[in-house]
Formats: structure tokens, C-alpha cells, sequence
């Protein structure tokens, strides 16, 4: 089984270790990445692509698969742009963290073929760091990559890009463009905001360098590691999801409110003891 022809937009972390895994495990004939001249020539140099054009419309033509790897806002303009020149069953997928919204996009730009062009997704992978310097044909290794299909409908496009994602590593979950934003704005989009706030309070509290800082051990590395992450991107995540991440961030702020509140009582023992037992459970 091969994709034959894929162009990969977007060259960056996920982009250039999608292509990256797709050269690695066969699945690619050839391989044409879209971006910037200077990311083109560093994924030539790297083996990421065979070709490359700065144009999202010409590097789609005569490809069989496409993905969108660059931020949501962006994916959704480029789609706009790209879908009059795809070749008659070319399918389009994309990395991106909310669904909704380019949901939405397919829908309005293919109408009712929108399930046979477009099949969403979003590969629940990723590192704090961002570029293409980083890329890695492992980094789709084990994770989990959710698809939102546009109808109950699995066609054998769909089943062909499965089999190559499942070959890179990746375990398929099957979600709705609604029910993946609404776990996402908890389950990813949460812990992101969590640590940019703990960093802020932290500039807030003691100052840029401030000497006390150096009295801390892997559990404050561990909650600010996020806080390195792309503002860029995670503005446009925001902006997609701000329904459900502003529900996220109001429940935790009644939750921190009620730990607040009893600090000094016997029901923050059982806090402790009722979230031990559900990250028991979400291990397991």
C-alpha cells in the first residue's frame, strides 16, 4: 500500500516528521512540501521532500493526499485556495488541534462531497519545541490520532490514509469535530494554560532571575515545560475553541477556589485522595 503522491504544507515540527515518517516506512512515492523558500531548501537538505513549491496551489497539483499541516486559521485559508486544484479524488487531511472550525471550512468549500474530499484529524502528538530542525520520523510512534469523519460514511480513501497512519505508529480514534474540541479544551488546551499561568505568577511573584528560584526540583520543570510552547499557534487554538476552553478554565477556577477554601480542613485530604484515584484510573 503507498500514497503515491503527498504534499505536506506546512514544514515545521509536524509537517517535516509526517514526511519524515511517510519516506521512512515506504509509504511515499513522492513527496512535495509547501513553504517558505528557506524551509524548502532546509527539507531538501534533510531528505524531508523531493520537491517543494512556495505555492499551496501548485504543490497540490496531481497529489492523492494532502495534509495540512500549519495552524488552524491558516489551514482554513489554504483550503479555500487549494480546492480548485486538486486532482478528482484527491483526499485532504490536516494536524490541526480544533476541529470545528475546518470542519466547517470543508463543508462550505466542497458542499456535499465534503466527506469524500476532506477527513479532519488531529494526531495527539507534539513537543514544546517547534521548527523543522526538530522533526522526526518517531514522533507519530505510539500516540493517538483522532479523525472527525464528515459523515458516518468510511470510504476506501479514508481506510487508505488509516492503514498509512497506523504504519507510522499511530493508534486511530474516531470523535466528532464537537465531542473532540469539548475533550480537547480539557485534556490539552487546560494543561496548556495551566502552566503559562503558573509561569506568569511565577514573573509576577519573584522577577525575571530572582535567585530564590533555583530552590525548586522536576515538579515545577515539569508543570512550566509547556509554558515554552508557540504562542502563535496557541492563539489560534484560543480563538477556535473559546467556548469550550473558557467552560475548561471556569470549572478550574471553581475547583482551585474550593482548595482555597480548605486548605486547613479535612475535605483537603479528601481532594487529594479523590484526584489520586481518578489518575489511577486514567493510567490504567
Amino acid at each position: 500500500m503507498t500514497l503515491n503522491r503527498v504534499t505536506v504544507i506546512g514544514l515545521g515540527l509536524m509537517g517535516g516528521s509526517l514526511a519524515l515518517a511517510l519516506r521512512r516506512a515506504g509509504l511515499a512515492a513522492h513527496i512535495v512540501g509547501c513553504g517558505r523558500e528557506e524551509r524548502l531548501r532546509q527539507a531538501r537538505e534533510m531528505c524531508v521532500i523531493d520537491s517543494g513549491s512556495v505555492d499551496a496551489g501548485e504543490s497540490v497539483r496531481g497529489s492523492d493526499f494532502v495534509f495540512f499541516c500549519t495552524p488552524v486559521e491558516t489551514s482554513i485559508k489554504l483550503l479555500k485556495q487549494v480546492a480548485p486544484r486538486l486532482k478528482p479524488g484527491a483526499l485532504v487531511t490536516d494536524v490541526g488541534s480544533t476541529k470545528q472550525a475546518f470542519a466547517a471550512a470543508a463543508r462550505e468549500t466542497f458542499g456535499s462531497a465534503a466527506n469524500e474530499r476532506v477527513l479532519p484529524g488531529h494526531p495527539l502528538a507534539g513537543r514544546e519545541v517547534s521548527g523543522l530542525a526538530h522533526a522526526s520520523a518517531d514522533l507519530y510512534k505510539g500516540c493517538r490520532w483522532v479523525l472527525t469523519p464528515l459523515a458516518g460514511e468510511m470510504l476506501p480513501v479514508h481506510r487508505c490514509l488509516i492503514s498509512a497512519l497506523e504504519t507510522i505508529g499511530a493508534h486511530i480514534i474516531f470523535s466528532t469535530p464537537e465531542e473532540h474540541d469539548h475533550t480537547l479544551a480539557y485534556t490539552s488546551h487546560l494543561p496548556q494554560l495551566l502552566s503559562t499561568a503558573l509561569s506568569l505568577t511565577l514573573r509576577k511573584t519573584f522577577g525575571s532571575g530572582n535567585p530564590a528560584l533555583q530552590a525548586h526540583a522536576g515538579g515545577l520543570r515539569t508543570m512550566l515545560r509547556l509554558a515554552e510552547s508557540d504562542p502563535v499557534m496557541w492563539e489560534q487554538i484560543a480563538d477556535s475553541n473559546q467556548a469550550n476552553i473558557a467552560e475548561a478554565l471556569e470549572n478550574i477556577e471553581a475547583e482551585l477556589r474550593e482548595l482555597r477554601g480548605c486548605l486547613t480542613s479535612p475535605e483537603f485530604r479528601t481532594k487529594f485522595e479523590l484526584a489520586r484515584e481518578f489518575t489511577k484510573g486514567l493510567k490504567s
